[in-house]
């Protein structure tokens, strides 16, 4: 299970879950009972999940008015219907998917977290529900005495927040929503400075995020996501760009940087982009230009591929022309990758047999 994201809600979740308080009469738990219900159904009104969640600031409200600390309004939220613990999930791996019953929580899904800005205390209210629901981050100052209620972002998807702490002592939030379908997920990360008790947009990362994952460590956050290759044909399970975004605090602001964790299917797709209309620069990306001829100009299929980044070596296994071929790409002394060669791969037949597919060298165009 992925570590959680602030420090506190470990001891938050044990002091939720044992305890849960025994339902008592309570109108704003009747409201939110009513709006659970509306936000039921194939198509819920846009406006089902923000009302649902106006009623839980309210309830938080409430609870922090009477003088309880964040644990015990823990409690509160964790009696509510539709209340979902944090959980590693449910899920079953087969070949490069892994198929939930139960989807991974880091969070409960109503859940109060203290945070920290410039020497502020500040409570965040994190609330989702449902795999696709609507979530909502809420921020809760104290003014003139009283807890109120300063910030809020409404979410399309099930929402998490990762703190960023900045260099001149104030803090920034990373929250990553993500949308599950059948067979992907789909997440959009975005950056927000708390300001006066305020979420502020820096900026939001751009370009599709499959799969998407983050953690905060050692004062950054990381995500983790896939892309499809442009000019490899690959199955929805199949073989994927794999990227890491690093955000980090720069002043006042945030900072981004980008690595491709499997630079080896990087390299090939760029080379099948550019190999039909500009040949000379996609031989650029081969360690010998006579590999030209065995990888060809048209668009091949992706099956697989393995490597390790740190040692500089990975390979794909491509379909050419009918047959198979594994290409191998290393990391040169200028940093760059390049295709260093181009070899038949064997493959299992259906009764255990192994054949062996020929190069284009030996007898395909």
């Amino acid at each position: 299970m992925r570590p959680f994201i602030f420090a506190a809600v470990l001891a938050l979740a044990a002091a939720v879950l044992p305890r849960a308080a025994a339902a008592q009469p309570d109108p704003l738990r009747d409201r939110i009972a009513a709006h659970l219900e509306a936000t039921q159904g194939g198509n819920p009104p846009t406006t089902a999940f923000p009302r649902l969640w106006n009623v839980m600031d309210s309830l938080v409200l409430r609870e922090l008015g009477r003088g309880h600390a964040a644990a015990e309004v823990n409690r509160t939220l964790s009696a509510l219907p539709g209340f979902a613990g944090a959980s590693e999930g449910d899920g079953v791996t087969v070949g490069g998917g892994t198929f939930y019953s139960e989807l991974p929580r880091e969070l409960p899904g109503y859940v109060l977290l203290p945070v920290r800005t410039g020497g502020e205390p500040l409570l965040m209210g994190v609330y989702n529900f449902g795999m696709n629901g609507a979530g909502r981050i809420s921020l809760f100052a104290q003014r003139a005495g009283r807890w109120r209620k300063t910030g809020v972002v409404d979410a399309r998807f099930a929402v998490t927040p990762y703190p960023l702490p900045l260099a001149d002592s104030g803090l920034a939030v990373v929250t990553l929503d993500v949308f599950t379908g059948g067979d992907h997920q789909d997440g959009t990360a975005r950056a927000w400075r708390v300001r006066g008790g305020a979420l502020e947009p820096i900026r939001t990362l751009a370009g599709e995020m499959k799969e998407p994952r983050a953690e905060a460590v050692d004062g950054r956050v990381r995500v983790a996501f896939t892309r499809f290759p442009r000019h490899l044909s690959t199955p929805v399970l199949g073989t994927r760009i794999a990227y890491v975004t690093t955000l980090s605090s720069s002043g006042t602001g945030v900072s981004a940087s980008t690595e491709v964790a499997n630079p080896w299917v990087e390299v090939v797709d760029r080379y099948f982009g550019l190999a039909r209309h500009t040949p000379a620069r996609a031989r650029a990306l081969l360690a010998t230009p006579a590999l030209a001829g065995l990888l060809g100009s048209r668009e091949p299929v992706a099956h697989s591929d393995g490597g390790d980044p740190a040692a500089g070596t990975g390979w794909i296994v491509l379909e050419i022309g009918g047959r198979r071929a594994r290409v191998t790409s290393r990391r040169h002394a200028d940093g760059r990758w390049r295709i260093a060669s181009v070899r038949p791969e064997t493959a299992p037949e259906p009764d255990g047999r192994t054949v062996r597919f020929r190069a284009p060298s030996e007898g395909y165009p």
